[in-house]
């Protein structure tokens, strides 16, 4: 019987870098070259050279890059909350907006972009940290979010030095000071809207606020720059 040729697979975009021959091998790095690129715009500094699932930050530095990702879990909910009315009947109001919560499991052994050391230090630096971060995926980019919490394990069966970390992520919506509207102005809490200049009080009001009557009246009190009192 004749030997079946080895299929001679093309280079590509989008075909992995199989080899030639069974015996030789192939690098992650070189698997990860031709992985398809995110539909979406990536952030700044993405490379899908190196890896298709990265985190990094909201400048684009890539902080995170596993061997590979075993499992990845994203979770978004939607409240639609409901209040009592007349007659025992109920309404509906509105549709309120859940954070989402995102879940990886990936895998570092040491050999790929990052070393294990590096990969504990990061993934423990940004658990304590308030940096906002970029789930990259090849499908989709979640941002902006949170590393909320992590564990890792390591098995026999995958040997000591391959170390899986479960991730867990969460949103972070930043709105910036919201904004108060009142039926009347004097309802509304005062605001810096700019520098304050400060004077120096008139000879009126520092004879006022040291107790001293003016012009034969009782004494005043300063508040806020204005002289209260009977006088």
């Amino acid at each position: 019987m004749a030997l079946i040729p080895y299929p001679d697979v093309p280079a590509l975009p989008g075909v992995p870098a199989l080899p030639r021959l069974p015996s030789s091998g192939v690098s992650l790095s070189q698997l990860a070259s031709t992985a398809s690129a995110p539909t979406q715009a990536v952030p700044q500094g993405y490379s899908a050279a190196t890896s298709s699932w990265q985190i990094t930050n909201t400048s684009g530095a890539i902080l995170l890059t596993p061997d590979s990702v075993l499992e990845f879990e994203y979770r978004g909910e939607m409240k639609i909350p409901t209040y009592p009315v007349e007659q025992g009947s109920f309404q509906s109001y509105n549709k309120v907006y859940v954070p989402f919560d995102a879940r990886m499991t990936c895998a570092c052994n040491g050999n790929g972009a990052m070393t294990r050391e590096a990969f504990l230090g990061t993934i423990e630096a940004l658990r304590q940290s308030l940096e906002l971060v970029s789930i990259v995926t090849p499908d989709e980019i979640y941002q902006p979010c949170n590393l909320i919490h992590v564990d890792y394990r390591r098995h026999a069966r995958n040997g000591a030095t391959m170390i899986v970390a479960q991730l867990w992520f969460q949103e972070i919506r930043d709105y910036g000071p919201a904004t108060i509207t009142t039926s009347q102005p004097s309802g509304a809490s005062a605001q810096s809207v700019g520098q304050v200049s400060p004077v120096d009080p008139t000879t009126q009001q520092q004879a006022a606020y040291n107790g001293a009557p003016i012009n034969g009246g009782a004494a005043g009190i300063i508040t806020s720059g204005i002289a209260v009192g009977a006088y």
